[in-house]
């Protein structure tokens, strides 16, 4: 689909336009509003310069870029690439059509017409017709009866599983294979009442706990740190030259060592202030040798050692973590073991006692006190608890395992119920029944679409492009005196009656030239469905009557093509297009919602150029081309207000709303001058309203043309048919004035 106007250059009054920022991209169907000579025409043959693949004779050096989805471009300098266009607008109608010798080009030249093959090829569709009719029948109550099972199986599966039972996300596609598993004997899947209470129970128990995790034995061996201890308690420490009092009295020998390091190099006692005897250094270094140092430092490191395995735990969970009835076990199982680990700390503290005693007993050798480590007791208390553990474990295994086959037997039973109380298998034949008749049509309908096809190559393509043509004409006439026959040379002839038509209306060469193009966009050389259809004010100088047809053709005929555009100045028809908006996207959703239909207001600047805007809130609020009428004249008229931008169109406007308002309120059958003399009793201003909407409406001549109003003389006549519309009736003007507030 073509999404923007990206920019358009030196091509009539679309100069320099590029894609306001903004403003919606086009949609699938698409109406362009706007006044005459706002550049609709111009634009659609921006347009057809695509549907032809080549520029346009008058804007040789124009450049039309567009944008179409995924971002691709088309541009005039590479028109090959452009996208299938249909375009009717005046440059078509003048190509194509000359109305003042009652004929027009054929669309197609071919061979004579063949009658018995046209005979063949109408029963051939109407029995294509009648298989088409009951093949789309069948399809339906396929899709029916298709849509009611799977209705069901989405009920049954919300209904009886997933809110009753908890399950998220359980859906239609879960429930369906198990129903399809169970439909030979349905009778073997479904439970009693007693069994499938059960089930429930089980599958909507809450009691499980969670696995725990088996315990490890990974404490300090108390054998090894005897050994280390029984090894240092029985060193005994040998000096050069004993001091005897300090190997007498352990604790000043200790104290000693400790303060000996506070005095290398110093010659004063840091105790007593008093001088050191010049040789005591040496005297202690002679006392305290280095393998006393080794023993010390020896002895500090295994105690550390040994208060570090005091510390050691075995982590152990909490009773409330087991099922009840192993909760006991357990507390008895984790008493015994913290009895050993007491035990057991108690020997470490032993050790750890003789080996701060021997610090004060370097030179005399000490006995280890006998101490058990309980080792093997505590790996068998260890090993009791990891029984405890086990059972636990395995029965939320079995938890989870006995839940899942009662979850599987509810399934399958509900699955069987449905089988049962839905009649399943009766239904699924029924599908599969009108699934065959279907293919069987539908074979049918293949080989009389080629039957057809080979009669429509055989018949004459130009009274098949003839009797279309006059298809449309009634339609749009809704009756047939006027219509199209093929001539001997081919050539179409307009007829009226038997004659051949002359001095053809405006209205009626309208019709007959959009007709004429609506057969051309259905000639088959493109499928509709992949074509791009813009439309030109189609509805020029038509009656209301025929205004409606020509709408209904669009809606009923152009509805499927890939993408729309209608362009038109018709208020009237620009409502009729606008309410078939409403039917697709609803009249009360915002136009920025609207997912198939993009509505726009073309208009000319004050600098004399095009543009597209989104369409006014106005246009759409209003239903009647007779409200907005006066809506623009009256907010026109307020003080300080006019809008330059429309000046070109508004001696239209006040011509357009005079007539409807003279019609109203004068219903006798006289022209709208005459009206005027009643409407206008002042005679100067009366003259003055005339001759603006005389002249400036209709521009017959180059000059009026290019002459713009003068805003001054807009506002004074505007002003004395707002003033005639309340002169007439005070009540009326203020209810008018209220409904386009």
């Amino acid at each position: 689909m073509i999404r923007t106007i990206q920019n358009i250059k030196a091509f009539g009054v679309f100069s320099g336009f590029r894609w306001p920022s903004g403003l919606p991209e086009f949609k699938q169907f698409n109406v362009i509003y706007g006044w005459n000579y706002s550049g609709k025409t111009t634009l659609s043959r921006a347009f057809r310069c695509f549907e032809l693949k080549e520029r346009h004779s008058d804007f040789t050096d124009a450049e039309v870029q567009l944008k179409a989805d995924e971002g691709q471009l088309h541009q005039l300098s590479t028109l090959h690439t452009a996208p299938e266009l249909r375009v009717f607008n005046t440059d078509f109608v003048r190509e194509n059509l000359r109305f003042e010798f009652g004929s027009a080009l054929p669309v197609l030249v071919l061979g004579a017409v063949d009658i018995a093959k046209q005979k063949a090829l109408k029963a051939n569709k109407d029995e294509r017709q009648e298989l088409t009719t009951s093949k789309k029948s069948n399809e339906r109550r396929r899709e029916k009866r298709q849509l009611a099972i799977d209705k069901a199986l989405t009920r049954y599966a919300r209904d009886f599983i997933k809110n009753p039972l908890g399950v998220p996300n359980y859906d239609k596609t879960r429930f369906e294979p198990l129903v399809i598993k169970c439909k030979t004997k349905p009778e073997s899947y479904l439970q009693d009442e007693e069994a499938l209470r059960q089930c429930l129970s089980v599958f909507r128990s809450t009691e499980k706990k969670p696995a725990l995790s088996t315990k490890e034995m990974t404490l300090s061996s108390v054998v090894e740190q005897k050994e280390k201890a029984t090894s240092l308690l029985a060193r005994v420490v040998t000096a050069s030259n004993p001091i005897p009092r300090l190997k007498e009295d352990p604790a000043v020998e200790s104290w000693v060592n400790e303060g000996r390091p506070l005095h290398v190099g110093k010659d004063t006692c840091e105790f007593c202030a008093q001088r050191l005897p010049a040789d005591l250094m040496d005297q202690l270094s002679a006392h305290f040798s280095a393998d006393y140092d080794n023993l010390m430092a020896e002895l500090s490191g295994l105690a550390t050692e040994i208060q570090a395995a005091e510390a050691e735990q075995i982590q152990l969970d909490h009773k409330a973590d087991f099922y009840p009835n192993l909760s006991h076990r357990f507390i008895g199982e984790k008493k015994e073991l913290d009895k050993l680990l007491r035990f057991r700390k108690g020997a470490l503290e032993s050790l750890r006692r003789v080996l701060e005693a021997k610090k004060t007993q370097a030179f005399t050798r000490l006995e280890c006190p006998p101490v058990e480590d309980p080792a093997a007791q505590i790996t068998s208390a260890v090993e009791a608890i990891n029984k405890t553990i086990s059972e636990h474990n395995k029965r939320t295994a079995e938890f989870d395992k006995n839940r899942e086959e009662a979850f599987t037997k509810l399934e399958k039973h509900y699955a069987a119920l449905f089988v049962r109380e839905e009649q399943y298998v009766q239904q699924l034949q029924q599908v599969a029944d009108l699934k065959v008749t279907i293919d069987e049509e539908g074979s049918k309908l293949g080989k009389l679409d080629e039957g057809i096809r080979t009669l429509e190559e055989a018949l004459s393509e130009a009274s098949k492009g003839a009797e279309r043509i006059n298809e449309l004409l009634a339609a749009c006439f809704g009756k047939g005196d006027l219509r199209i026959a093929v001539s001997a040379d081919n050539r179409f002839q307009i007829l009226r009656g038997q004659d051949i038509a002359k001095n053809l209306s405006e209205g009626e060469e309208t019709a007959i030239a959009f007709a004429y193009f609506m057969t051309r966009v259905q000639d088959g050389r493109h499928p509709l469905g992949d074509t791009i259809v813009v439309v030109d004010d189609p509805v020029s100088s038509l009656d209301a009557n025929h205004i409606f047809n020509t709408y209904a053709l669009i809606k009923t005929q152009l509805a499927g093509c890939h993408q729309l555009f209608i362009l038109t100045h018709s208020f009237e028809f620009y409502n009729l297009i606008r309410e078939w908006a409403f039917e697709d996207e609803g009249e009360k959703k915002p136009l920025a919602n609207w997912n198939k239909w993009g509505v726009f207001l073309v208009k000319r600047r004050d600098d004399g150029k095009a543009v597209l805007e989104d369409i006014p809130k106005e246009l759409l609020k209003f239903k009647s081309e007779y409200h907005y009428l006066f809506s623009t004249l009256y907010h026109f008229g307020k003080p300080g207000a006019g809008d330059f931008d429309c000046l070109l169109s508004l001696p239209n406007i006040v011509r357009r709303f005079m007539e409807a308002f003279g019609g109203i309120m004068i219903p006798s059958y006289m022209g709208l001058k005459k009206k005027m003399e009643r409407l206008f009793p002042n005679e100067v201003e009366r003259e003055r309203v005339w001759k603006f909407i005389n002249y400036y409406s209709h521009n017959i001549t180059i000059t009026r043309s290019l002459t713009i109003p003068d805003m001054s003389e807009c506002k004074a006549v505007v002003k004395a048919c707002l003033g005639a519309v309340e002169k007439w009736s005070s009540d009326y003007f203020k209810d008018i004035q209220i409904e386009v507030a």
